[in-house]
């Protein structure tokens, strides 16, 4: 049995979640491009544990509509090779990029003005789990 106070209970939680769809879906559209701009760019680091080898990436451009980013990846380890990447773009309060090249997968999260990054493949016929902090070069 409904009673009015069942109701009116029901009518707020309906607004509020109204509300906050409303808010979360106006925050994503307001900061894609302020990811775009954060993200974009040359960002260096070094790789930790077995490999500690520098690396590069280089994000020249970002499409939002088909979820992808176009990269430019280097590492120290396989020389002064530079491999163009189609990385996967996943927007957030982290935003992603995911990739695979031929010696495995790779995956970079934005946190605090860094690039957390994380490697899970074959080096020298090892095995390899891999972490690298980047930090975005500036030109000065």
């Amino acid at each position: 049995m409904l009673t009015r106070k069942t109701t009116a209970v029901a009518f707020i939680a309906i607004l509020i979640t109204a509300w906050l769809m409303l808010f979360f879906t106006q925050v994503e559209a307001q900061t894609l491009d302020q990811q775009k701009e954060a993200l974009i760019g040359e960002w260096t680091g070094r790789s930790e544990g077995y490999m500690r080898a520098s690396a590069t990436l280089i994000i020249h451009e970002i499409d939002t509509a088909r979820s992808k980013a176009r990269c430019t990846y280097a590492s120290a380890i396989w020389g002064e090779k530079k491999y163009p990447v189609l990385a996967d773009f996943t927007p957030g309060a982290n935003p992603k990029l995911d990739f695979k090249l031929e010696m495995g997968d790779y995956q970079f999260v934005l946190k605090n003005n860094q690039l957390q990054g994380s490697f899970k493949g074959i080096s020298d016929g090892i095995y390899v789990n891999s972490t690298i902090t980047m930090e975005k070069y500036s030109k000065k």
